[in-house]
C-alpha cells in the first residue's frame, strides 16, 4: 500500500511497534477524550485503544484510508472517524489529549491551531521532523516557540529513526509532549496583535531591536542593541504590552 501514498498529504506510516508503544505509554491515564490527527492505517490507534479512552476521534484527510479505519474500528462505539482536514474543522468539544505524527508542511499550522483552541487540550503528544522539533524546544525564542510557549510547556521525549517509517523519509523525527500551563502568558484579546507583532519582529530578525522598534513609542530598560532572538519570552511580551498599552 505504501506505493499509493499521496505526496500531497506528506504520508509516512509509523510501522515500528516499539515506537508505537512508547508513544501510547505517554498517555497519562485511562478514560480520556482523545483526538488522533492523521491516524493513517490505524497502527498507533490500536495502541491508543489499549489505554481505554472514554472517547477517541480519528481525523483523517485521505478518503482512501477512511475505509481501512472503518473496517478496523467501526465496531467500537466510542470511536468517531472523520474524513476531514484538521486545519479546516471547528473543534468545539473538550478533549484531554491530541496525538499525532505531523507532516512537516503543516506542523506549524497545526500546533498553532491547537494552542489557540478555546477548549485547548491539557496535553499533547506530537511527533515532528527533527528540525522542526528542535525549533520548538530551542532555548532561544523563535517565531513558532514564542507563541506555543505562551500556552504549553514543551518537553522532548525521544528520537525516532527514519527507518521506523514507510516509505522512509529523508530525516529522523522527535516526539514531544506539551503540558498546558496553569496561566497562559497571553490573554485572548491580545493574541491576534501579539501574533502580528512577533511576525513583524522575526521577519527582520537580523536587525537590532532599536531599528525594529524605532517607529513605536517605547520606554524601557531593554538593550536595544540586541536582536529579537536574544530576548527572553517574558521580555518580548513586556515590549509587546508597552507598545499596545
Amino acid at each position: 500500500m505504501y506505493d499509493n501514498l499521496k505526496k500531497k498529504f506528506g504520508q509516512n506510516f509509523l510501522i515500528d511497534n516499539n515506537i508505537q508503544t512508547k508513544i501510547s505509554n505517554l498517555i497519562p491515564s485511562n478514560d480520556l477524550n482523545i483526538i488522533e490527527i492523521g491516524p493513517g492505517d490505524g497502527r498507533l490507534t490500536q495502541k491508543i485503544i489499549e489505554k481505554k479512552p472514554r472517547k477517541l476521534t480519528l481525523i483523517e484527510k485521505d478518503i482512501d484510508l477512511i475505509k481501512i479505519l472503518n473496517d478496523k474500528f467501526s465496531k467500537y462505539g466510542y470511536i468517531d472517524i472523520l474524513n476531514s482536514d484538521f486545519l479546516e474543522i471547528d473543534i468545539k468539544d473538550k478533549y484531554h489529549i491530541i496525538i499525532s505524527n505531523l507532516p512537516y508542511n503543516i506542523s506549524s499550522q497545526v500546533i498553532a491551531k491547537i494552542s489557540l483552541l478555546k477548549n485547548s487540550p491539557n496535553f499533547l503528544i506530537l511527533m515532528f521532523q527533527k528540525e522542526f522539533a528542535m525549533r520548538l524546544t530551542d532555548k532561544k525564542i523563535n517565531s513558532i516557540n514564542s507563541l506555543i510557549n505562551c500556552f504549553y510547556k514543551i518537553d522532548y521525549k525521544f528520537e525516532v529513526s527514519r527507518n521506523c517509517f514507510r516509505p522512509i523519509p529523508k530525516v529522523d523525527s522527535r516526539v514531544l509532549t506539551f503540558a498546558k500551563i496553569k496561566k497562559k502568558l497571553i490573554e485572548d484579546h491580545e493574541i491576534n496583535k501579539f501574533i502580528e507583532f512577533k511576525r513583524y519582529l522575526f521577519s527582520h530578525k537580523r536587525k537590532s531591536l532599536g531599528n525594529l522598534l524605532k517607529k513605536f513609542n517605547l520606554v524601557s530598560n531593554f538593550d536595544l542593541n540586541l536582536r529579537i532572538e536574544d530576548l527572553e519570552l517574558k521580555d518580548l511580551i513586556d515590549i509587546f504590552r508597552q507598545i499596545n498599552s
